[in-house]
């Protein structure tokens, strides 16, 4: 089994925005590690936009309660009942305040119980307890980006997907859906920040982007189109390298044949000499032989 290598969060934030012909190391990876890093990225983020929103917060209004008096719109509550100036809620800021007012205040009623309260108890209040509020108010929103992002975010990933599915279909590529997955995560990276980048521009200086939300995500079709095009690149010259190798490999062998065809070939040539001067020598040693038998017989002188 292949051992994959070890990438560091900054490492693999890099690799995910500007070197998408490193995406292939991906696929070495469980689909828990590209989860992780999503999940980091995102609690980074969303730090980042808790910060600037009190950031945002002082260096316009000073305070937290001067903050609280420009976006809350007049109001009473009084025996469980809230009700708030209408003619307070024509700027954009006070009316969506008076939305989320009407949506909390039900949920706090037995917190409330059946005192009275109005605008300036509330600015009060923040005033004697500024720093527990703005560290509530810095928790609350940390968390609630940390899960609207992972959200966005893997919705984003399963849009993207499908149409990596699409490529991988056009270009008879199989991958486990795991895989392809796990691109996608890393392919919606650059959309999840622009679109974190685009909504702080929104709310602190009232940048506004026709069609914003199309335009981010056709970035992370984009990536995923290229990095499947990249990733076919790579298994052709894989199978480029194969065939070469395979080639270099049945040259050699057949060379190795033609040698060892050779060398037989020289044996059987070199055998009937071997033969013939053996039978050579024996008939010498025949003749010799029998010369010695000749010499040794009587020739009559002797008695």
């Amino acid at each position: 089994m292949e051992k994959t290598k070890k990438i560091g969060f900054f490492k693999r934030f890099k690799m995910a925005i500007f070197e998408l012909e490193n995406y292939i190391d991906f696929l070495n990876e469980k689909l828990s590690k590209s989860l992780i890093f999503s999940l980091k990225l995102v609690i980074l983020l969303s730090f980042i936009m808790a910060v600037s929103n009190v950031i945002f917060v002082y260096a316009k209004y000073n305070s937290p309660d001067n903050y609280l008096n420009e976006v809350i719109p007049e109001f009473i509550y009084e025996k469980s009942e809230l009700k708030i100036d209408e003619n307070e809620t024509k700027s954009d800021e006070k009316k969506q305040m008076a939305q989320i007012m009407k949506q909390v205040v039900p949920s706090i009623t037995n917190i409330l119980g059946d005192g009275t309260y109005t605008k300036a108890d509330l600015i009060h209040y923040v005033q004697d307890n500024q720093k527990t509020i703005v560290g509530f108010g810095i928790t609350a929103i940390f968390i609630e980006n940390i899960l609207d992002l992972y959200i966005m975010w893997l919705m984003v990933a399963v849009i993207t997907s499908f149409i990596g599915w699409i490529d991988l279909v056009f270009l008879k590529i199989k991958m486990k859906y795991s895989k392809l997955f796990t691109l996608s995560i890393y392919a919606s990276t650059l959309s999840v920040i622009l679109t974190v980048i685009y909504t702080m521009l929104n709310a602190f200086a009232g940048v506004y982007i026709d069609m914003f939300d199309y335009l981010s995500i056709l970035i992370a079709y984009i990536y995923i189109t290229a990095v499947i095009y990249m990733i076919r690149s790579d298994l052709i010259k894989q199978q480029i390298e194969l065939i070469r190798i395979a080639t270099i490999q049945a040259e050699e062998k057949e060379r190795l044949e033609r040698e060892k065809e050779k060398e037989r070939e020289q044996e059987r040539e070199d055998e009937p000499d071997d033969v013939g001067s053996d039978s050579k020598e024996e008939e010498e040693k025949k003749k010799e032989s029998n010369d010695d038998i000749g010499d040794d017989e009587p020739d009559g002188s002797e008695i």
